[in-house]
């Protein structure tokens, strides 16, 4: 059986070796899918169009002489997904670089939904607790305060404050999640990193928030 450290990128493979480029990642991580995953949202399956759509293209050039094959993984990533919007395209990078070696035959195609369902839960944890628990608050606290001092900038201070972070989060969490691929859930166990963040997530917004 193969290790998830096993699979991580080879340090000999370069980029030009790859199929996916980093504007095609820039691409997908502002793309209609992935602005769009609470646009799309189902009781059945939740996110899981918006994914797809963030993937397809990506999809298509990396099975671009295997219809089947491209097929076969639009279905795969129709499966349920959920997660904070902002994670969105870190999954997706993680996707995309396993759908490469999938391709390639290297990862079994059921191992994917597998590494997406394992990262919903703690991304999302994390996710919901820095960007609705804490950078929404500060947002509406400083929105709020210019408003009643009669200063119209409030409401655009507000949208600015809590979105300039979630697009730096998408376009670096793209790169970053294609760049450590599966590899990335044996680096954060064996780091306790998910365990970290979310208790320095909760301090910060104890702080803010207060008793």
């Amino acid at each position: 059986m193969t290790s998830d450290t096993e699979l991580e990128i080879k340090p000999e493979e370069t980029q030009e070796e790859r199929v996916i480029t980093k504007k095609d990642l820039f691409r997908s991580s502002l793309n209609l899918g992935s602005l769009g995953m609470e646009f799309s949202w189902t009781y059945y399956k939740q996110m899981n169009l918006a994914f797809c759509l963030m993937v397809a293209k990506m999809l298509r050039k990396i099975y671009r002489n295997d219809e089947e094959g491209y097929r076969a993984a639009l279905e795969r990533h129709l499966a349920f997904f959920n997660i904070t919007v902002q994670f969105a395209p870190f999954v997706g990078g993680v996707a995309i670089s396993m759908e490469e070696r999938i391709a390639k035959g290297e990862i079994e195609p059921e191992r994917v939904n597998d590494v997406k369902a394992a990262l919903m839960g703690p991304l999302s944890g994390i996710g919901d607790s820095i960007f609705l628990a804490v950078i929404r608050v500060i947002a509406a606290a400083v929105g709020i305060a210019l408003c009643e001092a009669g200063n119209p900038f409030g409401p655009i201070a507000f949208l600015l404050i809590y979105n300039i972070p979630g697009f730096w989060l998408r376009i670096w969490g793209v790169q970053k999640g294609y760049e450590l691929g599966v590899g990335f859930l044996d680096q954060a166990a064996n780091g306790g990193f998910m365990a970290k963040a979310m208790t320095a997530v909760s301090i910060v917004g104890i702080m803010v928030v207060g008793p």
